[in-house]
């Protein structure tokens, strides 16, 4: 069963050079895991080097020098941990080393070490957790302040003139700088990917990938057909964000399934290696007999395994489409590792404790991250709202106090004897209001796609869920120049 990396962050880097915690954990369970098999040391190395992990290259190196050099296990392992860059990784190599040449039973070794990993992955993650609260924090205090600069130069046009060249620098430096931001909360964020590639996966993300191909281009086609249009801006971002609802809403039903279904495959494989152990039956005849209605994210999934099964196919390929049905990457990796170990030999019962472990506080810090990510994700939305208002709102006023300087100023031009007096009193300044308008619809699309990234980034989920909270700025945005526009009308 093939499983992606866990980390996105490596693409700008050489992925044998950079081991996460995450990755760690997940080779030292598969390898506790197939170890309690009883399998000899050079088989061992054989399938580690097999596992999708960065660390797996190692394993590689090393079973090349065992097989090819003739160097003994021991200082094989030791050779390859002292050019690790990877302090996590190096150490543990080196204590294999001194195991493998103590005669320390390996099964026992690697659990332990698998379970002092997933503790110091649990205390790396909930570090990261509270610096991306902190920048979480930072975004927000800095959307506010990109939107006071924007709002500053507006009110400023009715003072004196501000050439468009210095206006359009100040707001471009404030895009920049909320750019930035985001891209700072994405690197904050502890990594990790939740699913498989959507074209790959469950029936849900794979009809989101082809909402994807049809809707994008619709919108991007929608909105410059109305620009050109010269459609009213309320109109506009009202019109331009509904394309973007059946991706939008078909994304937030596929992510949301994840976190439910990482939630109960801990359970799930507890149970089954028990009721497999204890009956000295099959994994397919143990499947049979528990009740999977006690898993109501995953019933669905399970029963198509257990059809597959009982069918005859082969059980590698049905555990490789149950953990790529599911769409959850989690789910993928355990099913990976509790089959293999089982089907070499080991005990169930022992796999899906080993399974278990792994996959409950993987599990359950990714539920942390999502209250963590709720609540910016709230906050957000609504600072959205607010701005966008506001900027409406101060546009409109400045509209008004336009259309009223230039009626003074065709009073007193009517009046020749008092105009020069009226003309040096009026200390003000008509601004552009067809510059202002651009800007302020430019700045609340960009700030739109800024937010909606920060957001994701912060979630930890498929890009494409950028299209739901796309779409939901976009009609505050058209809400704003609906509504505004007319409450000052009967205001002023």
């Amino acid at each position: 069963m093939k499983s992606s990396r866990s980390s996105p962050k490596r693409s700008g880097k050489n992925s044998s050079e950079e081991v996460t915690a995450f990755d760690l954990f997940y080779q030292l369970t598969y390898m506790s895991a197939t170890a309690a098999a009883g399998l000899p040391r050079g088989r061992l190395f054989e399938l580690a080097s097999r596992v999708d992990t960065p660390a797996a290259r190692y394993f590689q190196e090393i079973n090349e020098l065992i097989d090819k050099m003739r160097y003994s296990s021991p200082e094989a392992c030791r050779m390859v941990g002292e050019h690790v860059k990877s302090e996590d990784l190096h150490t543990f190599l080196l204590r294999l080393s001194d195991a493998l040449r103590s005669g320390e039973p390996l099964p026992p070794f690697l659990a332990r070490e698998a379970e002092v990993q997933g503790d110091h992955y649990v205390n790396a993650y909930e570090r990261d957790l509270q610096s991306l609260s902190k920048w979480n924090d930072g975004y927000t205090s800095v959307s506010v302040s990109v939107a006071l600069i924007v709002i500053i130069n507006m009110v400023s046009t009715m003072i004196y003139p501000i050439s468009r060249i210095a206006m359009g620098g100040m707001i471009l430096t404030a895009v920049v700088i909320g750019f930035a931001l985001a891209w700072v909360v994405s690197r904050a964020a502890p990594p990790e990917v939740y699913s498989i590639p959507w074209k790959q996966g469950s029936k849900q993300q794979r009809l989101s990938q082809k909402l994807a191909a049809l809707f994008l281009p619709i919108t991007m086609a929608l909105t410059l057909a109305l620009a050109m249009l010269h459609m009213p801006m309320s109109w506009l971002f009202i019109l331009a964000a509904f394309p973007l609802v059946p991706l939008g809403i078909s994304c937030m039903i596929a992510e949301s399934r994840l976190p439910r279904k990482g939630a109960e495959i801990s359970a799930f494989f507890r149970s089954l290696g028990g009721t497999a152990t204890s009956r000295g039956t099959t994994l397919g005849d143990a499947l049979s007999s528990i009740k999977i209605d006690s898993f109501p994210a995953l019933e669905a999934d399970i029963r198509r395994l257990s059809l597959r099964l009982r069918a005859g196919a082969k059980p590698g390929s049905c555990w490789r489409l149950f953990g790529q049905e599911t769409g959850s990457l989690l789910v993928s990796q355990a099913a990976r590792v509790f089959y293999e170990a089982t089907n070499l030999g080991g005990d169930p019962e022992v796999s899906g404790v080993l399974c278990s472990l792994f996959a409950s506080k993987t599990a359950l810090l990714r539920a942390k991250r999502g209250g963590v990510a709720a609540t910016f994700t709230m906050l957000t939305l609504v600072m959205h709202g607010v701005i966008s208002a506001l900027m409406v709102f101060i546009l409109e006023i400045l509209r008004r106090f336009t259309i009223m300087l230039q009626a003074a100023m065709d009073t007193l031009q009517s009046d020749p004897a008092t105009a020069q007096q009226g003309m040096s009193a009026m200390a003000f300044n008509l601004p552009q209001m067809g510059f202002l308008e651009q800007l302020t619809v430019g700045l609340l699309l960009v700030l739109a796609l800024i937010s909606s990234y920060a957001i994701v980034a912060s979630e930890g989920t498929n890009i494409l869920k950028i299209s739901f909270y796309l779409f939901v700025m976009l009609f505050m945005n058209g809400i704003a120049f609906l509504i505004i526009p007319a409450l000052l009308v009967n205001v002023l």
